[in-house]
């Protein structure tokens, strides 16, 4: 699950004691994500990020190639964060639409959905067209969150027995959860996590076929 980016920075270490490199990778990448989302992602620095993680340049170095490499990383882990908790709510479903409904679900649940959080997306997703790594991150992330959505949408369709345009339906309800993380970021006064979860659930139901019995959605 997403990490909380509001989380106070790992303490240091004392002296003569050393973290694994995985670990030391990991706070800087939290530390870098909660400077994106103070800052915004053109304000963010290396000398910021150091003062975040409470590390020195050469130990950033150490670990990350150059700042875009450590950008990179910071994106992937993002993507990877999201992809694990819906995997995860998927999981803990048992019907095709009770995983496409938990799915949508965790997208307007804390922690991810939180204006920090979504900051840290819109930083990411302001260089996509401009950065070849970012987009290559994106592009891949987007192909296979979409591909499962459309999955449940054409199992969906099979146990209701009638057909589903599953890649419209996909891509509509993919793009209907960003902009409710886009207007989150410009005034998440505007709408509650209800109104999005409700307008997204109505989403699903405009592409699929009658139910053969009613059900009541949770």
């Amino acid at each position: 699950m997403k990490k909380i980016l509001d989380k106070e920075p790992v303490p240091t270490r004392g002296r003569g004691v050393r973290e694994m490199p995985a670990v030391r990778q990991q706070s800087i990448i939290d530390a870098t994500m909660r400077c994106i989302a103070r800052y915004s992602y053109s304000e963010t620095t290396i000398d910021r990020i150091c003062a975040e993680a409470k590390v020195s340049r050469g130990l950033i170095n150490h670990h990350f190639q150059s700042k875009d490499e450590l950008m990179a990383q910071t994106y992937k882990r993002l993507a990877a964060d999201l992809l694990a908790v819906s995997r995860e709510a998927a999981a803990n479903a048992a019907r095709p639409e009770e995983k496409l409904d938990a799915i949508v679900k965790v997208c307007f649940a804390p922690p991810v959905f939180a204006p920090k959080n979504v900051k840290v997306w819109l930083g990411f997703w302001s260089v996509a067209h401009s950065d070849p790594v970012i987009r290559k991150a994106h592009k891949e992330l987007y192909a296979g969150y979409k591909q499962a959505l459309k999955r449940l949408f054409d199992q969906i369709g099979e146990v209701r027995g009638g057909p589903v345009d599953s890649d419209l339906a996909a891509l509509t309800l993919t793009s209907v959860i960003d902009g409710f993380w886009l207007e989150l970021a410009r005034d998440p006064t505007s709408f509650t996590a209800e109104d999005a979860l409700r307008s997204c659930l109505q989403v699903v139901e405009s592409f699929l076929p009658l139910a053969k019995t009613n059900r009541k959605r949770a």
